[in-house]
């Protein structure tokens, strides 16, 4: 579904073809600088709340944009049976305030991630 992964001074995150749709976009680029900081969830799923558009399958998988009715903006690619990360951003960042991102590798790019911010 995606694939995140430290590139420089960056944080590079490519969306699959098909999660494309409801992202709108490919790939999003958040300097390091622009990390305030990430938390492990073990259900990433409860972490995506508000209005959204993108896909909701209830239960099984979230991929879009998820507003929560404070106004935080979360890009959201998000499944059941994958652990999740939390990534806040200072401001908004390629237009969203937080990244919630299922990912098969979640707890060693929260330790890369963590090295590298602190």
């Amino acid at each position: 579904m995606i694939q995140a992964h430290l590139h420089e001074d960056t944080l590079v995150v490519r969306f699959s073809p098909w999660a494309r749709l409801f992202t709108r976009t490919a790939v999003v680029s958040v300097p390091l600088a622009a990390i305030t900081g990430a938390h492990r969830l073990d259900r990433p799923l409860a972490a995506a709340r508000g209005t959204h558009f993108g896909l909701l399958v209830s239960g099984f998988v979230k991929i879009g944009t998820w507003t929560s009715s404070d106004g935080v903006k979360r890009l959201v690619a998000a499944r059941h049976d994958v652990p999740g990360l939390r990534i806040a951003l200072t401001g908004r960042v390629a237009g969203h305030d937080e990244l919630i991102l299922s990912l098969p590798d979640a707890d060693d790019l929260l330790l890369r991630l963590t090295a590298v911010t602190a």
